[in-house]
């Protein structure tokens, strides 16, 4: 069949992205054109190559997705994006909508949803696995949620080992930025330092255990 909905996979654990193929690959209707572990690697073939579809992680090899996916919206809008992500966090989940993907799914998501978001993305429309939906209907006010995407990638480095400067020449800011965004993070985690930030990030699922 010619009109398959061509796919691209970015995702850094190759057991993800096998468990991924599989499912893909028992509809007729898809088709997988390439894969990858870092972003800027989908970015390039994404650009280079004819790809309906592409299913990515938000944290890859090579850093955050976000920006990723901003340089995505914005250059190769034909291309839609279904996010797919341990975390099901309403800060990140809400910025994502509002910068253009199309979808997001948890990696608790069934096979299904899996393909339904595909189909749907290829459509132009949005779709919310059924955790997703629950989550963005609850909408509370747990602290997690008060975190912007930016102030999580930082306590994500923080957790990682990374110095001030070190976390500010991976997200391009100056160090002094970088302090800045500690301070709000301490006053909204209710936290001293960086023991409190990872013991955190531990408890709500940013890092993995």
């Amino acid at each position: 069949m010619n009109n398959k909905i061509s796919i691209f996979l970015a995702e850094d654990h190759k057991l993800v992205r096998d468990a991924w193929k599989m499912t893909i690959e028992d509809d007729p209707l898809l088709s997988i054109v390439g894969e990858t572990e870092n972003g800027s690697q989908a970015l390039t073939f994404c650009t280079e190559n004819k790809v309906d579809v592409i299913i990515m992680d938000i944290n890859l090899k090579d850093g955050s997705s976000i920006e990723i996916i901003k340089k995505m919206v914005d250059t190769i809008p034909n291309v839609k994006i279904v996010v797919v992500s341990m975390l099901n966090i309403y800060s990140i989940i809400k910025d994502l909508y509002k910068i253009g993907i199309k979808a997001f799914l948890t990696k608790n998501s069934s096979k299904e949803e899996l393909i339904e978001a595909i189909k749907k993305a290829y459509k132009n429309e949005k779709f919310y696995s059924a955790e997703i939906a629950q989550l963005l209907l609850e909408r509370d006010n747990e602290v997690i949620n008060t975190l912007n995407t930016r102030e999580i990638r930082i306590v994500q480095l923080i957790c990682d080992g990374l110095s001030n400067k070190e976390v500010g020449l991976n997200m391009k800011m100056s160090e002094k930025s970088i302090e800045g965004y500690k301070t709000k993070i301490f006053k909204k985690l209710k936290v001293f330092n960086n023991f409190g930030i990872f013991s955190f990030a531990q408890k709500n699922g940013l890092i993995n255990p």
